[in-house]
């Protein structure tokens, strides 16, 4: 990934930003899902690193002093300062950010880092801004996500998956780490593709370029592989990581 990802990536959260809302609820879940893990009642400056519509911002239960928030999409941070007026949004990389070591209580982040160029150089960046070099909690999409796609891929040829970090690499980087695999079933996979697209996440490190003929193969072979009663299945696994 090089820095004309990083503009696919932020072109696609930009174009998706009136449609994530709508498309994001398994981002819900594991936001609620991270924020248990935060067991303090207040922090004085917090960083939220990649804000999308808010949904993280919605359900902390502690208090602060200032409370920052940064995307890389410049929609995605309207959206956010939308949606939380009284935070501060800024347009940024979370891998090149404009603050000074020892600036913040608390970092937080869901669903974010899996878009990071060479997270394991800035993510320990990240704990050199926190004040005692703790406090930092976040979410990421894990390898194991879309294996059933992956599979499929490989077998027709159309599509691609990101290539995920496991546990074991953010473990390594000092992280308590522990991972949950969630299954997600929709109606058809137009209905899961469709679905990925509107929710902004479709960069994938790799590009292809099939003919419609590769797609319908595509289709018909996952709902034949992995399709029951209750629609097609889709794995994502999730790797939740704190310094506390």
């Amino acid at each position: 990934m090089n820095i004309l990802s990083k503009n696919y990536i932020k072109r696609s959260f930009d174009k998706a930003s009136k449609s994530y809302s709508g498309f994001s609820e398994l981002q819900n879940e594991i936001a609620k899902s991270l924020t248990f893990m935060i067991q303090s009642d207040f922090f004085g400056d917090i960083l939220e690193i990649g804000v999308g519509d808010g949904k993280l911002a919605n359900l902390i239960k502690f208090s602060y002093n200032n409370y920052i928030g940064i995307d890389l999409s410049l929609n995605m941070a309207h959206l956010f300062k939308k949606n939380h007026p009284k935070k501060y949004s800024i347009v940024a990389d979370g891998e090149n950010l404009p603050f000074a070591s020892n600036t913040f209580d608390l970092i937080i982040s869901s669903s974010v880092f899996q878009w990071f160029v060479s997270p394991e150089n800035s993510i320990p960046k990240l704990i050199n801004l926190l004040k005692d070099k703790k406090n930092m909690f976040f979410s990421v999409f894990s390898k194991g996500t879309f294996w059933q796609m992956h599979e499929i891929s490989k077998i027709t040829g159309f599509g691609s998956v990101l290539d995920l970090k496991d546990k074991l690499f953010y473990e390594n980087l000092g992280f308590d780490c522990k991972m949950v695999q969630y299954t997600v079933y929709y109606k058809s996979v137009k209905d899961f593709l469709h679905s990925h697209k509107k929710s902004g996440a479709r960069y994938t490190n790799q590009t292809t370029f099939c003919a419609k003929s590769k797609f319908f193969e595509f289709c018909s072979m996952y709902e034949k592989l992995f399709g029951t009663q209750k629609g097609i299945e889709v794995t994502y696994v999730v790797t939740f990581c704190k310094k506390a």
